[in-house]
């Protein structure tokens, strides 16, 4: 009996091994896979480009500047940036409708003599974050030098204004006539959260009752970084990371620092802080991601093609890889960043009061109430005080299996070749979040190509931008304008 027991065990743990890796390959080889081919270098027009370089470093003069803290601002920069722009597109300003909303942002319609299909929107912003130190160079000259334009706005997101300007102005030079009405949408306060701005454009549409084919604003762009493939790969972010405010308070009786308290208040909060470093937020695939792995497979080799092919199987290995990239982490959780802190005025003297604020970026799917159970749980035993400022939720996810996104993808690969082009959520927040409701389809993709040094140089020293980017960035919007 036991021999032949062997004798059926046997061959049907080969069977069942051989079912196994069967069920693990199928999937992963029929993806095809795509070597890594050089990126396309676009066929940029020259002129358009210098044409593009010089508008955007004369825009990048004008210090249209949002900061927080300054609540008597002036919005002289804005009024000449906007004056400039009226005498630098004469034929845009000569034939779409130009309104102004909360006394300085700007929505252009470019109407359709016979509308065929709904319209489009495309967002951008004129303000732009403050500079501070570690230039190496003016972050309001708006200096070209070696092939590139160097200030504050160059990337995020003058640049954009300008782009869609020049493919504008471009397309109306040569007679071009628009299928479908197309709005343009520059905030003057989207470094803010564009409340005055945005928030008005959209109360406007809400009014007309507008439907948007699709809305297009600034977001993801072409990088390698941090993709194990050999070439850049397109970010359409869908969706967008929601935002909270924290104050962590902790505070002592009469602290003396000659005689101090066993846990201080700043001790506390020092390892409340580390306890959020050491056990952040539980991981998680959400389904764009996914589909965004997915959609990377026929670019990476077969091991990594079984771990896409099985996310239910292989969540854990999966989830791994993604945490060790910061840029890659930001998609599967949500984090918790300690950005000021507060205590005494004198190094001699203990604070009776120390204050921490943190700022956190929740992951798509999750909401503040989750958010504010995970960190009292987490900081409860420590005296701390959790205190949630302001919270805006995750934007909904916008549908990726549309014509709209394909023609994205397509205007994507006219200008730089079959790239890889990704669904993927954005960290910060963009003016898109007020015009949700107005599409399904609200995409956040901007068309460069960055280098990591190039991404860098957002909200940070030196920011800077190739006068070809711009030329590519001018013929992807024409071709979304003219084949949408």
């Amino acid at each position: 009996m036991p021999d032949m027991f062997w004798w059926l065990a046997v061959p049907l743990a080969s069977l069942l091994l051989t079912s196994a890796a069967v069920y693990l390959l199928a999937a992963p080889l029929r993806i095809k896979h795509r070597a890594a081919a050089p990126p396309k270098d676009p066929q940029v027009n020259a002129s358009l480009a210098a044409h593009a370089a010089d508008s955007l470093s004369a825009a990048i003069a004008f210090q249209t500047v949002s900061n927080k803290d300054d609540s008597n601002r002036s919005y002289g920069e804005w009024v000449r940036l906007r004056e400039y722009l009226k005498q630098r597109y004469p034929l845009v300003h000569r034939t779409l409708d130009r309104e102004q909303f909360g006394g300085f942002s700007l929505l252009y319609r470019w109407r359709a003599a016979d509308p065929k299909y709904p319209p489009l929107l495309f967002c951008g912003h004129i303000d732009v974050a403050p500079a501070h130190e570690g230039w190496t160079r003016q972050p309001f000259g708006g200096e070209i030098a070696g092939g590139c334009v160097w200030g504050r706005g160059a990337i995020d997101c003058k640049s954009v204004v300008v782009c869609l300007l020049e493919a504008a102005e471009h397309l109306l030079s040569e007679g071009f006539e628009p299928q479908r009405d197309i709005f343009l949408a520059f905030g003057h306060d989207e470094e803010l959260g564009g409340e005055q701005g945005a928030k008005n454009i959209a109360k406007a549409f809400v009014q007309a009752d507008m439907k948007f084919d699709m809305v297009l604003d600034e977001g993801g762009c072409l990088s390698r970084a941090p993709l194990p493939i050999g070439r850049p790969a397109a970010h359409v972010c869908v969706a967008e990371k929601g935002r909270a405010s924290l104050r962590f308070t902790a505070k002592d009786e009469n602290p003396q620092a000659a005689v101090p308290p066993k846990q201080s208040a700043l001790g506390r909060l020092c390892e409340a802080v580390c306890r959020l470093e050491y056990k952040p937020v539980k991981s998680r695939l959400t389904p764009v991601v996914r589909d965004m792995l997915k959609a990377l497979a026929p670019e990476l080799p077969l091991g990594r093609r079984i771990l896409i092919c099985h996310p239910f199987l292989f969540r854990g290995k999966l989830l791994k890889e993604m945490e060790k990239h910061r840029e890659t982490n930001a998609l599967v959780r949500t984090t918790v960043a300690p950005t000021m802190a507060k205590g005494s005025h004198s190094p001699g003297k203990m604070p009776e009061t120390a204050e921490f604020l943190l700022n956190a970026r929740l992951l798509v799917g999750e909401n503040e109430n989750a958010f504010a159970q995970y960190m009292a749980e987490l900081t409860q035993d420590l005296g701390v005080e959790v205190e949630i400022m302001s919270v805006k939720n995750p934007s909904a996810v916008s549908k990726y299996n549309t014509q709209s996104f394909a023609s994205v993808r397509r205007a994507i690969e006219h200008v730089f070749g079959p790239v890889p082009v990704l669904p993927s959520v954005m960290a910060s927040g963009t003016d898109a979040a007020h015009y949700e409701r107005f599409s399904e389809c609200v995409y956040r993709f901007t068309p460069f190509v960055l280098t990591p040094e190039e991404l860098a140089g957002i909200h940070g020293p030196d920011e800077h931008i190739k006068v070809q980017a711009l030329g590519s960035a001018v013929l992807f919007y024409e071709e979304l304008m003219r084949g949408v």
